[in-house]
C-alpha cells in the first residue's frame, strides 16, 4: 500500500506531507524535492498545505521561465521578482510599495507578454490608472519596473530568464526636490514650538532640529546609543537588537551611523535616558515609543496650527540643518559627515544651496567697481 502512495503521488506531481521529517515534498521525474519558502526554510506542519501549493506552483512555474524567455507573461517576472526581494530581505515598506505598483500595472495589463512591452505601457498606466501622480511617484515606479526587468535580464541576477530588458533606456520623470521647499527659518520653527505643550514632543522636535539627523533615528534611540562621553548617538550592529534596523544605509554599507547631538541635544537625551533606561529614549505624551507615522502626523498638526502646512515636515529639521551649514560655508563632505549621508547625496540634494550663494556672488561683483578705476 506504502508503495502504491508514494507510486501515486510521482505522478501526480504534488506536494505531500511526510510526518516523520515534518515536512512537505514533490516528487519529479521519481525524486523526492523538498518545498521551501520564500527565505529558502523547509515548509513544516501537516497545516501548511496552502504554503506547499503556492512553492510548487512558483516552482512550476520558475521551471518553464527560462524557455519561455520573451514569451513570458509580464506578470510571472513581476512575481519572481518580488520573490528575490523577499528572499533578500528588502525592507517591508518598499516590497509593499513596489507590490502596490506591480498590482496596480496588472489590473490594467493583465495579459501582457514581454516581448509586446513597451515604455509606452508605462505611460499611459500613469496616465489613465493615476493621473495625479507627480513626478516623484512617476518616477519611483518607473524606477520599480525597470529594476525588475533589468534584474530578470542579468545573467548573475535574474538568471538571464528574458532575453532582453525592455524598458532598458525609458526616461523617468525629473523628481521634485523639497529640500529646498521645506527649509524653515529659526523663528518660524520657534513659532511652532511655543504651541507645542507636550514636552515629550518639544523633545524629539528639538533634539530633531539641533542634529538634523533623520527622524526614524530618534524613534530608535536607546540608552544603549549613547557614547560613552555623551556627545553623540550611535548607530551600530553591536548596540542595537537582534532584528531591529540600525540605520538607513547599514545594509549597502556595513559602517555605524553616528549623530553629533549639540549642549541643547545631549541635556535632552541624558534626562530623557535617565527617565527610560530601557527601550526607546523618546515617548509619545501616552509613553508610547514614536513612529514613522505617529510622528509625522504630530508634526503635520503642528505644521497647520502654525501656518507652515506643506513646509514644515518631519524632515525639515533635517534639510534645514543641512541648508543653514551650507550655507555657512562648510564643506559637503563635513555636511555629509554631520548628516549621515555621502557628500554626493548632500551636493545632489541641496544644489539649491550653491545655487543662492552663487548668485550673491554675481550681485557682490556687479556693486563693486573694477580695482583702479
Amino acid at each position: 500500500m506504502a508503495k502504491q502512495q508514494k507510486r501515486d503521488r510521482g505522478e501526480r506531481g504534488r506536494p505531500w506531507y511526510r510526518a516523520g521529517r515534518d515536512q512537505w515534498f514533490v516528487t519529479i521525474d521519481g525524486k523526492k524535492q523538498p518545498l521551501v519558502d520564500a527565505k529558502g526554510h523547509p515548509i513544516r506542519g501537516a497545516g501548511s498545505r496552502t504554503a506547499a501549493e503556492r512553492a510548487w506552483h512558483e516552482m512550476v512555474v520558475l521551471a518553464a521561465v527560462p524557455d519561455t524567455g520573451a514569451d513570458n507573461e509580464v506578470r510571472t517576472i513581476l512575481e519572481l521578482f518580488l520573490q528575490d526581494m523577499e528572499r533578500r530581505e528588502v525592507s517591508p515598506k518598499t516590497l509593499a510599495t513596489y507590490t502596490g505598483f506591480f498590482r496596480s500595472f496588472l489590473a490594467r495589463y493583465p495579459k501582457l507578454l514581454v516581448r509586446d512591452l513597451r515604455p509606452a505601457h508605462v505611460h499611459d498606466w500613469w496616465r489613465l490608472s493615476h493621473p495625479k501622480w507627480g513626478n516623484s511617484t512617476r518616477n519611483l515606479s518607473g524606477g520599480a519596473f525597470k529594476a525588475a526587468f533589468r534584474w530578470a535580464a542579468a545573467p548573475g541576477k535574474g538568471g538571464a530568464i528574458i532575453p532582453k530588458n525592455p524598458l532598458d533606456g525609458m526616461p523617468l520623470p525629473t523628481m521634485r526636490k523639497r529640500s529646498a521647499e521645506v527649509v524653515v527659518s529659526e523663528d518660524e520653527f520657534a513659532g511652532l514650538l511655543r504651541l507645542v505643550k507636550s514636552a515629550a514632543v518639544r523633545d524629539i522636535l528639538t533634539v530633531a532640529w539641533e542634529t538634523g539627523t533623520r527622524p526614524v533615528n530618534l524613534t530608535r534611540a536607546t540608552a544603549a546609543n549613547l557614547t560613552e562621553d555623551g556627545n553623540a548617538l550611535l548607530f551600530a550592529d553591536w548596540n542595537t537588537e537582534p532584528g531591529a534596523a540600525v540605520h538607513k544605509t547599514f545594509k549597502s554599507t556595513g559602517r555605524p551611523l553616528v549623530v553629533p547631538l549639540t549642549d541643547a541635544a545631549r541635556d535632552i537625551v541624558t534626562r530623557l535616558i535617565a527617565a527610560n533606561p530601557v527601550g526607546p529614549i523618546f515617548r509619545t505624551p501616552t509613553d508610547l515609543p514614536w513612529t514613522d507615522v505617529r510622528l509625522a502626523n504630530t508634526v503635520l498638526h503642528y505644521a497647520k496650527r502654525a501656518g507652515l502646512q506643506g513646509r514644515f515636515t518631519a524632515y525639515s529639521c533635517r534639510h534645514t540643518r543641512a541648508t543653514a551649514l551650507l550655507e555657512a560655508g562648510h564643506t559637503d563632505t563635513d555636511v555629509a559627515a554631520i548628516l549621515g549621508n555621502t557628500p554626493g547625496v548632500i551636493h545632489k540634494n541641496y544644489s539649491h544651496v550653491a545655487a543662492k550663494v552663487n548668485r550673491l556672488r554675481d550681485l557682490l561683483n556687479k556693486s563693486r567697481k573694477p580695482t583702479g578705476t
